[in-house]
């Protein structure tokens, strides 16, 4: 659809006349009439002199032209309307004489506005936005020719002139942030505000001289005051909504990702990390051993799960500080943190709960499964993390984008850490690795997950899937306990060991010392 604004020139025509001073730029009375009303309709003297930018050279000449101005305005209304200034420029100011010299230099300077530095990108973003409108007309769109005379003419309007001036609805603005991918140039915090006051009872809040629409100093004003607040997650925030699809930017969805926030920081994950490490260098200095990639492991330690000693029922939970070697350690860390941090982010306190549940169903597993292995490593809860994001992709699959593709990468993960314990196992039968653990934190992970991680929109089905999940876990869990506790096989767990811990110390370092 073609439109006469698009074809505007970016400046009026002008006309160099030769005069006694030399050249002289002139404007007809239309162009001085469209730069100085800038696209209003008429003139408001109260804020002429606000409006048009000052330079060096017209000190003298706003308020002379204001003067001028006050005289066409013979009502004495406060403003000059279009046929006012045509009558007073063609019949009452004689033609080159210095009252039109001054209406011409001030309409001059107006050509002279150009975005500021900080304001040019918002302003980038409004002219789509008034792009977006023409090009999608709507009965709810602002009309001027009921307020203008026939003959005005808005194509004479310059471009920036002509954007500046543009009144939009705020249902137009609310669908021009949902579908276009301008909107995304702006901080996501402003545009939910915006949403909000756009959408709701709230509209004064953007459309402040209450006039039903949005123009562009309320725009500009309304933003810069939400993205001042905003600016330190401006990254995290686009990068967010870089999986979202067009068409899919919902308010919903917008807080959603508002919710990856470092305030408060995620500190569960980085403690637990912070103590991994702390524990690792502890052990290191205690064995005196050289540390290799995948071993030694200090098993003498109080807190590795001894199935010796399963009746210290703390190594259930603690033998996650204990790791065997420095791939070891970096392996989990890394997946913890990358996976684990993104997750608290948005989910807060829950991840605490899905990587302890982890942790104890690994142990769990892993004391029926291999009975008479020890095991370390934060594995259970490096698992449960990683398959807590299967969960969450479930629960809220109508709400994330481009699931599809999530659960595919979910898939692949899933069946090559499936195929690695296969392959480990049989090629490699006195393996120590403890896949059951692996394995059993991957099933808390989704059990839990869905659970515990909140869920933007509960469907009928996602209730149900809820409960079964609770369900099955919590029985899962009281089953391992009981038989853990009075498993009816004799000669099924090693005898317990009742010695001291200082003593197994002291047993180990003697036998890895000579």
């Amino acid at each position: 659809m073609e439109h006469d604004w698009e074809e505007i020139p970016l400046r009026p025509q002008r006309q160099v006349m030769p005069t006694a001073h030399g050249s002289q730029e002139v404007l007809d009375w239309k162009d001085v009439w469209y730069l100085l009303e800038e696209g209003r309709g008429r003139i408001d003297l109260d804020f002429f002199e606000e409006r048009i930018p000052r330079t060096p050279n017209n000190a003298q000449a706003i308020p002379q032209a204001l003067k001028l101005l006050q005289e066409a305005d013979v009502r004495g209304n406060g403003y000059v309307e279009y046929n006012e200034f045509r009558h007073f420029y063609d019949t009452v100011l004689p033609v080159n004489s210095w009252e039109r010299g001054v209406l011409m230099r001030v309409a001059l300077d107006v050509l002279d506005r150009e975005p500021s530095p900080e304001e040019e990108g918002l302003f980038s973003v409004w002219m789509t936005l008034v792009d977006y409108v023409h090009n999608n007309p709507a009965p709810i769109d602002f009309n001027w020719q009921w307020i203008l005379p026939q003959d005005y003419n808005r194509s004479r309007l310059p471009h920036f002139v002509f954007y500046r001036s543009e009144l939009v609805h705020p249902r137009r603005m609310s669908e021009w942030l949902l579908t276009t991918e301008a909107a995304d140039t702006l901080p996501n915090l402003a545009v939910i505000r915006m949403l909000e006051k756009c959408q709701g009872a709230l509209m004064k809040e953007i459309d402040s001289n209450r006039d039903g629409y949005v123009e562009y100093e309320e725009f500009l004003r309304f933003v810069r005051v939400k993205s001042a607040a905003n600016r330190g997650s401006t990254i995290l925030r686009r990068g967010a909504l870089g999986v979202l699809p067009r068409g899919e930017r919902t308010l919903e969805k917008r807080r959603y990702i508002e919710e990856y926030s470092c305030c408060p920081p995620p500190l569960f994950m980085i403690l637990i990390t912070l103590a991994e490490i702390i524990t690792f260098i502890f052990y290191v200095v205690d064995m005196d051993l050289p540390i290799i990639g995948n071993g030694p492991c200090p098993i003498y330690s109080p807190l590795v799960y001894n199935p010796s000693r399963r009746y210290e029922a703390w190594r259930y939970l603690l033998y996650a500080l204990i790791h065997s070697g420095w791939v070891h350690l970096v392996n989990n860390l890394v997946v913890q943190v990358v996976l684990g941090v993104l997750l608290e982010l948005v989910h807060t306190w829950r991840v605490v709960i899905i990587y302890l549940g982890g942790v104890l169903a690994g142990s769990l597993a892993h004391s029926l499964y291999t009975p008479t292995f020890y095991l370390a490593g934060a594995s259970g809860g490096v698992y449960a993390i990683e398959y807590a994001h299967l969960g969450n992709l479930l629960m809220n699959w109508s709400e994330m984008e481009v699931p599809w593709v999530q659960l595919i990468v979910i898939l692949m993960i899933m069946s090559l850490d499936l195929g690695y314990a296969v392959w480990d196992t049989y090629t490699n039968p006195g393996t120590t690795t403890g896949h059951m653990a692996h394995l059993a934190g991957a099933m808390a992970g989704l059990l839990v997950g869905v659970v515990v991680l909140r869920n933007l929109r509960k469907e009928k089905w996602e209730r149900y899937c809820w409960w079964t999940s609770l369900c099955l876990f919590l029985t899962l869990v009281t089953t391992v306990i009981i038989l853990n506790a009075v498993l009816p096989m004799p000669e099924f767990f090693p005898p317990n060991d009742w010695s001291s811990i200082a003593q197994n110390r002291e047993d180990w370092m003697k036998d890895h010392r000579r």
